[in-house]
């Protein structure tokens, strides 16, 4: 009897009713999530338990860790979730301790540079789309990367103090590479000059000694006449100075070598509408109307309307001053309308 009175005391009294979970006091799961009845050893492929539905999903490389890499004390509440809590920070704290800014879960590898840096203060544009990580991260080799100046001058200085045709200090050329070359070129030659503030188009896609003399490549003027006086004053079809056309060749000429086509589009404001109104289309050349050659004041109406003076002189006929002139035509339809 004594003996199985101790027996009871210590069913009831030392061994607990319910075994106390090694995962900690909160850990409410079922132990058939992981464990058999055979053992308590856990074999994953027969696990129930979706690590999916904690605030840490299991993806990509994550999927082949053992659980005690991360779960070292079992109890599974106290797991981090920060990348550095279980990553060492091979980048010597030089990118910030967040992996997935750059990494995935699939491989350390990095495939996106390009993303990486739209979110940085330098994207990745033209020529600096492919160069070599480590032509602007000298220490990338050990996985460092350091801030840089994001200026042209704190990676190209060497090339410009060094460059000779032009001498850019002696130029005194910006540093800011960008205001003479184009980033998407991938050489510092002619080819890759930036010339958008004067188009180097059509008559213009000439040696650049033309237009910079003495190996001087300060900024030109752009100015027509300052580089073209010499065509207007010899130009004789028309004759630009007695015509007295402008100087800005751009208000006639396109950049077309040659100089055509040319256009007056000023004619419709200045002296007769033939770009608009009744008069545009009819006509492809100038001496057409102004059939004295040279003499662009001088005009005939009559050229083109001459078939039409008898029905001219019936509609005119209660006009004592009509006459079938060119001149008079003008007179009373300087805009070309039968209303003027």
């Amino acid at each position: 009897m004594r003996f199985l009175f101790i027996l009871t005391i210590f069913i009831f009294g030392v061994i607990p009713s319910k075994s106390q979970s090694p995962h900690g006091q909160k850990f409410d799961l079922d132990c058939s999530n992981c464990h058999t009845d055979k053992d308590w050893l856990v074999d994953r492929s027969k696990m129930t338990f979706d690590h999916n539905k904690t605030n840490f999903d299991l993806e990509g490389e994550h999927t082949n860790v053992q659980c005690r890499s991360c779960h070292s004390s079992l109890v599974f509440s106290e797991a981090k979730t920060e990348c550095s809590n279980c990553h060492q920070d091979m980048h010597n704290q030089t990118v910030g301790l967040d992996c997935a800014r750059c990494h995935n879960t699939s491989s350390w590898i990095i495939g996106n540079t390009k993303n990486i840096h739209l979110q940085s203060r330098f994207p990745l544009l033209g020529a600096h789309l492919v160069a070599d990580c480590n032509g602007c991260h000298p220490s990338a080799s050990k996985l460092q990367f350091n801030t840089l100046g994001i200026d042209c001058y704190n990676c190209h200085r060497d090339k410009y103090l060094a460059t000779t045709n032009p001498n850019h200090i002696l130029s005194g050329y910006s540093t800011n590479c960008i205001e003479c070359h184009n980033e998407k070129s991938y050489e510092w030659s002619a080819t890759g000059i930036n010339h958008d503030f004067f188009p180097l188009t059509g008559g213009h896609a000439l040696s650049c000694v033309l237009c910079h003399v003495n190996g001087k490549f300060e900024k030109v003027t752009s100015v027509c006449s300052e580089c073209h006086l010499e065509n207007y004053n010899s130009a004789a079809n028309p004759n630009h100075i007695q015509s007295g056309f402008s100087t800005n060749c751009t208000d006639c000429h396109t950049t077309n070598p040659n100089w055509q086509p040319a256009s007056y589009k000023q004619h419709d404001s200045q002296d007769f509408p033939i770009y608009s109104g009744k008069h545009k289309n009819t006509w492809d050349n100038c001496s057409i109307c102004h059939d004295k050659a040279g003499n662009y004041s001088s005009f005939s109406c009559l050229n083109c309307h001459e078939h039409r003076k008898s029905a001219m002189d019936n509609e005119h006929d209660d006009r004592r001053d009509y006459t079938y002139q060119s001149n008079a035509c003008y007179s009373c339809h300087p805009r070309g309308k039968a209303d003027d």
